[in-house]
């Protein structure tokens, strides 16, 4: 199996162009690679791929090439400088360049000419479309192939320019189709006009679904905490969760460690004055003594587990529960409060954390617990 560098690019908002101006962007785009490797075309070391809205440049048997790299990110540079060529105050043109390397397989395609096809191929369009606008990202198999691991930055600069190509990363980034990456952003410095030195948005993106309805209380969700080590609940009663676990069909991992439980303080709730509220304070006030019974229990059954119940005085924005939040797996569900709905039909999300390294928008919820821990004493004692 041959190995290949993939380099794939495309035009942002190309579909908004009128068809005379595609042409043009195309033609411009090819005429630009083409006077960069036609070399490299030439003698079958390098294969062109017309993408439609961009194009993918294969650079075929690249180890122990010693001019490649340079090629690479001249390339790279020069496609971003003809962008920028190209845009007007009403009419900006940029791109976004993906490069990644590994095994790819020849293929005869339908014209009957040499193309290539793989995983790495697929990859590499995917780096492409974690990057920001004016951009470059390289796949972390690419930065350690081509760049190596002792170093971040190319000191002597390939390009005419009077620059530094530094690259910095890794980056956890979900890319399309929900793939998890690691990556690294080529960064010139000085900053360039034509060039973005921003993180790629891409990193903030999570794995967030829509919980069905109604909302169930068995089923995933006490599969899960079934086997949770850390759990927590921000919730108005919590009177659904309790109803089950009294039944029997919820059960609590022998290895829990935390278990927390947030609700509003009686006396603040009822003082909000609720034209509908989803519950009385007395309600609430019953349900807070169930809780302390169910924590009474479990202290037996799990003497080793963080046992909590915080009352907190504040408003409650949202209901949410959280497990395992501090480990990578960890899920949290959101749950606004909807007027005029029962609580099994508010729409919530789900917010998982996949992954090395916490979302920072992951993150906001967290510390949206912390925040409720260290505000609260726990009422148990």
């Amino acid at each position: 199996m041959s190995s290949a560098i993939i380099l794939f690019t495309d035009i942002i908002s190309f579909s908004k162009e009128a068809t005379a101006g595609q042409l043009q962007l195309i033609e411009g785009l090819t005429a630009e690679v083409r006077e960069s490797t036609g070399d490299y075309i030439a003698r079958d070391e390098a294969i062109a791929l017309p993408t439609g809205d961009g194009l993918a440049i294969a650079f075929l048997n690249y180890s122990g090439n010693t001019t490649i790299l340079s090629k690479l990110f001249e390339l790279t540079l020069r496609l971003h400088k003809w962008a920028r060529l190209k845009s007007t105050a009403t009419n900006p043109v940029s791109l976004r360049i993906g490069i990644h390397l590994g095994p790819i397989e020849f293929i005869t395609d339908i014209n009957g000419r040499k193309n290539i096809c793989g995983y790495t191929v697929n990859l590499a369009q995917r780096v492409m479309d974690a990057a920001n606008p004016r951009q470059t990202l390289l796949s972390a198999d690419a930065f350690e192939q081509l760049i190596g691991r002792a170093t971040s930055a190319l000191t002597s600069s390939p390009f005419t320019d009077k620059f530094i190509a530094k690259f910095e990363g890794p980056i956890d980034l979900y890319a399309k189709h929900g793939l998890q990456i690691n990556v690294y952003k080529l960064v010139l410095d000085p900053a360039q006009k034509y060039y973005s030195n921003d993180d790629p948005v891409a990193k903030h993106l999570m794995l967030v679904g829509l919980t069905p309805l109604p909302k169930e209380i068995v089923g995933s969700f006490s599969e899960r905490v079934s086997k949770a080590h850390d759990i927590a609940f921000i919730q108005l009663t919590g009177d659904r969760f309790i109803a089950k676990w009294e039944a029997g069909e919820i059960k609590f991992s022998p290895q829990l460690r935390r278990f927390w439980v947030f609700m509003p303080e009686p006396v603040a709730y009822g003082s909000l004055k609720l034209e509908s509220p989803h519950a009385s304070a007395e309600f609430v006030r019953e349900y807070v003594q169930k809780w302390r019974d169910i924590f009474a229990k479990l202290q037996k059954e799990l003497p080793k587990a963080e046992l909590k119940l915080g009352l907190f005085s504040e408003p409650p924005y949202y209901g949410a529960s959280l497990i395992d939040w501090d480990e990578p797996g960890g899920k949290i569900h959101v749950s606004p409060y909807i007027w005029g709905f029962a609580a099994p039909d508010c729409p919530g999300y789900d917010v998982e954390w996949i992954g090395r390294r916490r979302p920072e928008i992951y993150y906001r919820y967290v510390r949206g617990l912390e925040y409720l821990h260290y505000k609260t004493r726990n009422s148990l004692s």
